[in-house]
């Protein structure tokens, strides 16, 4: 039998005379085209038990369904006899339960209990043995049988949670948590509590997780509980452990632990915290700006793919300040994915192949360095979450002076939903989010700049700004009624340019001279640099008179270049080089890298001593490529200009890095920003990451063969 609300899509299929479409079904019953979708593979499967023809699919027409009039008669019949509490389960989901039911018990699982909790025969539990011993053994996992006794699952108990979660997870329906019936599984726990553990974790770490990693982390929670009351504790590494235990997030992850062990009665042992805290790292939104330590290796990473990338097309990539930031928000979380085995959901990824099977492609060609330095494989998931930041970037590329609507985001608190909203929007429209604000702020932004539209998650009305009230999920009513207000926005513009320019572009661009370098800038980024130096000036200061203090920043900017950015052969000369330097261990390593700096007037001593912290507190993150270091610390740490050090080593030391340990070169960093040093970066990237590169530096014996090596002359 089949639940309410699928009985409901095939009654309305069967009695319709003509194909309907699945987003006619899913605004019918208001819920996503994914969850319709789900519903439909049920429905095939209780048309195949009954002996009736599967639905009809065809594209571009829509679902129905080919039956006799008694074959229709009598599915009609069966259809009025279907109350909301029947439920027969896929072949999917039953495997899914017996899993589960393995992972619940320490004791033998009999195949009577199976087929009396699911309504099916003895037979059907015995087929889906068949593929669920398959499922195990392809984990890791084996499937003990007793005559007498019933079933067992033995394995590795990181196997056996892995298992069950990531099936669980195939079946993710938007924020319906699951497709198969949930609170069956999990009757005697309170998942809505859980929930509301990760909702609080969520506000300390200032972040919306995306609805998958809430999922993936309520499940692997709700699992974990279950072990735990049986004594089935999963064990972490003590280095790992310790370096996580070291992050925000792990205090985050403790306080979690601790609401969870008064509600259960349970003790959590460290090594639970420490896999919530990786699920926590490994979520799909950046958790926190600041989070820095390791920033320079994400955009050294970052900057290779740009530049791969960029290699394989015609489009210079790098001339797009935006796609750096975004690849860095998405692939620092990433590499805590690949390492710890978090997966991902994708929902868009069958489109993003159809649509940017290029692109698509030659991203992926683009991630082998990183998956040779992580030696774990990228899945077509994480791909096509990085294409979409490449094909963002075409975008900005193709329309870099077209003038972008200035969109206020609000919601009740001005936090959590309106930040969550804000990245659903950027991700599907070319707009410029000016803020994201609580509704009693709107009136202070107002006055502050121009906004051309607000997006709000509650009902407001402002005079003379059009408000345009979403869901925080963003449905396709609220897509289509954006789109067209951008459409209409994008076409007003035209007009007006093809008649004459905006009479308040002509005021906010009147201080300029056409030969600036400031000028010479796209308007958009002409109009965030203004912006982010306002928001700091009112934050901190009375603004007597806003319109003036606007024109005289730009007056000021317009004299200035962009941010300089050295070259390699302008950082490095033989001053920076040691060879053949001999160090104690990897701290002493990295004294004597920094010493370099030091008496290039580069850092101080403070700045060595940040480094080792790091190493220490991240751990040998730094060995980024076999035998290659790079130590490095903040800014803030002691850095008194840009300096890259470049240092050999006599007798190879490790660093604790597994993969890439014994180390022979040491290139010691200062950085004064996020982005001054980034020309340099990736052409140091380009000359190190060569297959030869530690060959030629092991037969290097003098500095002129270095300048050589790194493409540098005295």
């Amino acid at each position: 039998m089949l639940n309410s609300r699928c009985s409901d899509i095939l009654k309305i299929i069967a009695n319709s005379s003509v194909p309907i479409t699945i987003k006619d079904i899913a605004l019918k019953f208001k819920i996503s085209s994914r969850s319709i979708r789900y519903d439909l593979d049920r429905i095939d499967e209780y048309l195949k038990e009954i002996n009736l023809n599967p639905l009809v699919r065809k594209p571009n027409e829509g679902i129905s369904i080919d039956l006799r009039q008694d074959e229709n008669k009598r599915l009609l019949n069966l259809m009025e006899s279907i109350n909301s509490y029947d439920y027969v389960m896929s072949q999917k989901e039953r495997i899914i339960y017996i899993i589960y039911k393995l992972l619940e018990k320490n004791s033998y699982l009999t195949i009577n209990s199976l087929a009396e909790n699911m309504f099916v025969s003895r037979g059907t539990i015995n087929n889906d043995l068949k593929e669920v011993r398959k499922l195990l053994e392809g984990n890791n996992i084996k499937l003990q049988s007793e005559k007498s006794k019933g079933i067992k699952a033995i394995g590795d108990e990181k196997d056996l949670r892995k298992v069950v979660s990531n099936l669980m997870l195939e079946n993710v329906a938007d924020s319906d948590l699951i497709g198969v019936n949930f609170k069956k599984l999990f009757k005697d726990m309170d998942i809505e509590f859980i929930g509301n553990v990760i909702k609080t974790a969520e506000d300390q770490l200032e972040s919306t997780l995306s609805d998958y990693s809430f999922n993936n982390l309520l499940i692997h929670i709700a699992i974990a509980i279950k072990r735990i009351e049986l004594a089935k504790d999963i064990v972490m590494d003590e280095s790992e452990l310790k370096n996580l235990s070291k992050t925000c997030e792990f205090s985050i992850a403790s306080a979690m632990a601790r609401m969870l062990e008064n509600r259960y009665d349970i003790k959590i042992p460290k090594s639970e915290i420490g896999y919530m805290t990786i699920h926590l790292l490994g979520s799909n939104v950046m958790l926190k700006e600041e989070k820095n330590d390791d920033l320079v290796y994400i955009q050294l990473i970052s900057a290779t793919l740009i530049s791969e990338v960029g290699k394989r097309t015609k489009y210079n990539f790098e001339a797009d300040e935006y796609l750096l930031e975004g690849l860095i928000q998405h692939i620092r979380p990433m590499i805590y994915r690949l390492k710890h085995g978090v997966s991902i959901n994708n929902p868009l990824l069958d489109e993003i192949i159809y649509k940017y099977k290029e692109v698509f492609t030659l991203v992926e060609e683009s991630l082998i360095f990183l998956e040779k330095d992580l030696n774990a494989e990228i899945s077509k998931e994480e791909i096509g979450y990085i294409t979409l930041h490449f094909m963002a970037s075409l975008e900005r590329i193709k329309n870099l002076n077209k003038i972008k609507p200035r969109v206020l985001v609000v919601c009740a608190t001005g936090a959590g939903t309106s930040k969550f909203v804000s990245i659903k929007l950027k991700s599907i429209f070319d707009i410029n989010i000016i803020d994201t604000v609580s509704s009693h702020d709107i009136e202070k932004i107002a006055k502050r700049e121009p906004i051309d539209l607000i997006i709000t998650t509650i009902p407001i009305s402002i005079i003379g700004i059009r408000c345009i009230l979403v869901s925080p999920f963003l449905t396709e009513k609220n897509i289509s009624e954006l789109s067209l207000f951008f459409s209409k926005y994008s076409q007003a513009l035209d007009d007006i340019e093809n008649k004459k320019e905006p009479e308040s572009e002509e005021s906010f661009s009147e201080c300029f001279n056409e030969d600036d370098e400031y000028y010479n800038m796209n308007l958009e980024s002409r109009r965030s640099v203004i912006k982010n130096i306002l928001n700091i000036v009112d934050k901190n200061c009375i603004i007597n008179n806003y319109s003036n203090l606007e024109k005289e920043i730009v007056t000021c900017l317009s004299s200035y270049k962009e941010i300089i950015q050295p070259s390699l052969s302008e950082i490095i000369n033989d001053k920076y080089i040691k060879l053949n330097e001999e160090a104690e261990n990897w701290k002493d390593a990295i004294v004597k890298g920094g010493q370099i700096l030091k008496r290039n007037s580069c850092i101080n001593d403070s700045y060595i001593d940040a480094m080792i912290n790091n190493v220490e507190k991240l751990g040998s993150y730094i060995v980024i490529l076999p035998g290659i270091a790079m130590p490095h610390a903040r800014p803030e740490d002691g850095v008194y200009k840009i300096g890259f050090s470049i240092m050999t080593l006599k007798y190879p030391i490790k660093f604790g890095n597994l993969e890439n340990d014994p180390v022979k070169v040491i290139i010691t960093m200062s950085v004064i920003d996020n982005k001054s040093h980034m020309k340099a970066l990736k052409e140091l990237m380009k000359i190190i990451e060569q297959d030869d590169f530690i060959d030629e530096m092991n037969r290097t014996n003098s500095v002129e063969e270095v300048l050589r090596i790194f493409n540098l002359s005295r």
